[in-house]
């Protein structure tokens, strides 16, 4: 056979693939839902990229039978990500917040309504998504959106299983300070597990780990520093929770990325590995992967929040390696900051 002769069956091959996924889009879309764009694109670029969200959504759904999308209600790329989540803040009751931080800020997010969940993203993404330049900053914008359909997997399952909780779950005692960092560390676990692919970068998270806890031991102890002139607890209490919350969701992504690739932080990113061990959390960047993946072994039988007080314990050994150690004693929640060489003002 001759090289001519092998390149026509290829190009057959991809012909005939493309031609069944077209037919399974048209049969069975994976995306039912209104997708809306406001940017500086044209409406030939919108249809291309909702194209492109129909395609890759299908690839996910092959790779994972059981994914689904029906909890979906809309797809928002908004100019002004800011505005976009200020807008659905209306609908949702309550004021949705893009993450900011020095070593990160959010473009997407999948905002939960009453029985359905909106996802907002940048229209940059968008962007990147329609453009063929550049096709790592392509990938990188595809899998991020495939990464916030995880999500809305995940919403719809957890509002199916947990009907009784879900958005509903009355915090006590230390849950005020642990649960919302325990949840975000499995949301974007399962996410960035489930949405991996060719065109997933295998080391941006697990590397991204090494920047951040650098940045949160640092900020959380410099709150300490000046926590000991204002007394103000509720001021450091409120920006430590703010700062462990983010590590816990960079946690997640980096372990969901390496689980899906059979890898570790030693061999992808060794730096990682060597900056947790400095901040005094090695140990617990490794219990929070093993409960990760028993979390997800058992996802579709958790009959309450309370599967997630593992992960919760976890985030209070973090707190204690950063310098705070919160307690329960008498019913009331306890929080003593001793004085360390690195936490004096």
């Amino acid at each position: 056979m001759t090289d001519d002769s092998i390149d026509a069956v290829h190009d057959d091959e991809i012909h005939a693939f493309v031609d069944e996924l077209t037919k399974e889009i048209e049969e069975n879309p994976p995306l039912n839902c209104q997708v809306t764009f406001n940017w500086s694109g044209n409406a030939e670029l919108a249809q291309l990229v909702h194209q492109q969200l129909q395609i890759y959504s299908v690839l996910m759904r092959r790779r994972h039978p059981w994914m689904s999308f029906e909890a979906l209600d809309s797809i928002v790329f908004h100019h002004d990500y800011q505005q976009a989540l200020r807008d659905v803040s209306e609908r949702a009751g309550r004021l949705c917040h893009a993450t900011t931080e020095n070593s990160g800020v959010g473009v997407a997010m999948v905002v939960h309504l009453d029985e359905k969940c909106v996802t907002v993203l940048d229209a940059g993404l968008a962007l990147g998504i329609a453009q063929d330049e550049d096709q790592d900053h392509k990938n990188l914008c595809i899998d991020l959106v495939m990464h916030e359909l995880c999500h809305v997997h995940d919403y719809g399952r957890k509002r199916t299983l947990l009907a009784h909780e879900f958005l509903k779950r009355k915090m006590e005692g230390l849950e005020w300070h642990t649960f919302t960092a325990a949840e975000s560390a499995w949301c974007e676990y399962f996410a960035n597990n489930y949405c991996t692919s060719g065109i997933s970068s295998p080391d941006m998270h697990p590397k991204y780990v090494a920047e951040v806890v650098r940045d949160v031991a640092s900020d959380v102890k410099s709150a300490i520093r000046e926590y000991r002139s204002h007394h103000r607890l509720d001021e450091v209490g409120g920006l430590a929770q703010q700062k462990v919350r983010f590590l816990f969701q960079c946690f997640g992504y980096a372990a969901g990325r390496l689980v899906a690739n059979g890898t570790n932080l030693e061999d992808v990113a060794p730096e990682s590995l060597a900056a947790l061990e400095a901040a005094g959390l090695e140990a617990v960047w490794h219990a929070v992967v093993e409960e990760l993946q028993r979390l997800d072994g058992c996802r579709d039988s958790w009959t309450t929040f309370d599967e997630l007080k593992p992960l919760m314990g976890l985030v209070i050994q973090t707190y204690a390696a950063f310098g705070m150690y919160f307690s329960i004693q008498e019913g009331n929640v306890w929080v003593d900051i001793p004085f360390t060489a690195d936490t004096m003002p």
